[in-house]
């Protein structure tokens, strides 16, 4: 391990060494050139595809996407300022080595190469991460050794010096990212919802407002119109309204008075059905205990035997009712024929004066 470090310190120093030469810089500027897909594939050993030293200011990404075999590319000691968007469609890339180049900063849609376990982003100028670098749930080495991060960033990544700093970087990272996104993804949920709330509030301010001013401005109107009427005005108001106050007492006591006589007529009609009900209770008992009462007497020895059996099974003492109800609808019997004999009796008086007034007055006038 500190072997692969100091060879990485010593091609540091020879690249810093180069750029810090303006002639060479230049030249080398002069020199580059977009490699072909021949190029490329020259470089391309195993699933290897060292594309390092090669003074590149562009990455080729068409001819990278062309070699589906290449999940490890070195593309570290370039001149590559930022990646293309396209960057994202080698997806196939397992391993990727961008270190000492002059990366500002990484694609918004970095986060789309979810292959990715091993980034080398050692040596570069990038101050800011993109929050898609959360969605790298396969990452497992990280190095953002010597970038001008934020305090923040730099603080979660850790100093990165050795393999088990950069594993603990990959992990922290993406979980740091995660949680920011999750924060601002609140966030703007929470102004989403606020200015929901100041819109209805501002729409129910705004009515209020309105139905004040409606009303300030009937009031106005209306004491203006006061004001503006006169006192033979006032007069005849005055007697308009005492008119009106008689017209509502009279049709107030109509209406009073209406409503007595449902109430009475409403009372008149009930008792006249309680009347009837009892009435035809009373007729019903009446004929229903004549009825049998008769057919006691009729069949006596069979009444009888049926009142004893009754009179075993239920403990009641039946025949001692019956005895008594017989004796009763005897009395009743005796009343009622004496009553309508007297009724007959008075009905043929009454028929008979009647008649004979009416004879009198018709021979009186013969």
């Amino acid at each position: 391990m500190r072997a692969g470090h100091d060879n990485r310190n010593l091609t540091s120093q020879t690249h810093e060494g180069v750029t810090r030469d303006p002639v060479s810089r230049e030249t080398r500027s002069s020199m580059t050139v977009k490699l072909k897909l021949k190029d490329v594939k020259d470089k391309l050993k195993e699933d290897t595809l060292d594309l390092s030293l090669c003074d590149l200011e562009e990455v080729p990404v068409r001819e990278i996407a062309s070699l589906r075999k290449a999940t490890n590319v070195n593309l570290s000691t370039n001149l590559l300022v930022s990646l293309p968007a396209t960057f994202v469609t080698l997806k196939q890339i397992v391993k990727l080595d961008l270190s000492r180049n002059m990366l500002v900063e990484l694609p918004e849609n970095f986060g789309e190469m979810t292959q990715l376990k091993h980034l080398d982003l050692y040596a570069n100028k990038i101050s800011r991460l993109p929050l898609s670098l959360s969605e790298l749930k396969n990452l497992r080495w990280l190095d953002l050794k010597e970038n001008p991060l934020t305090e923040a960033v730099a603080s979660v990544a850790g100093p990165c010096s050795n393999m088990r700093e950069c594993q603990a970087c990959a992990r922290n990272i993406v979980s740091y990212l995660s949680n920011v996104k999750l924060a601002i993804e609140e966030e703007r949920l929470r102004r989403l919802n606020n200015a929901t709330g100041d819109t209805d509030k501002e729409v129910t301010s705004t009515k209020k407002e309105g139905k004040r001013k409606r009303k300030r401005n009937a009031e106005r109107e209306k004491t203006n119109g006061d004001k503006i009427d006169s006192p033979m005005q006032s007069d005849g108001r005055s007697q308009d309204n005492s008119n009106s106050v008689r017209l509502t007492g009279s049709s107030s006591s109509s209406n009073a008075a209406s409503a007595r006589k449902s109430y009475s007529s409403t009372g008149t009609g009930l008792c006249r059905s309680l009347t009837c009900v009892i009435v035809w209770l009373f007729v019903i008992s009446s004929l229903l205990t004549v009825a049998l009462t008769i057919l006691s007497w009729r069949y006596e020895q069979q009444t009888d035997t049926f009142l004893q059996s009754a009179q075993t099974l239920s403990g009641l003492p039946l025949k001692s009712y019956h005895r008594q109800t017989t004796d009763y609808l005897q009395r009743v019997i005796k009343i009622a024929t004496v009553q309508i004999k007297s009724i007959v009796d008075a009905a043929n008086d009454f028929y008979r004066t009647q008649f004979e007034s009416g004879t009198s007055k018709a021979a009186k006038e013969l």
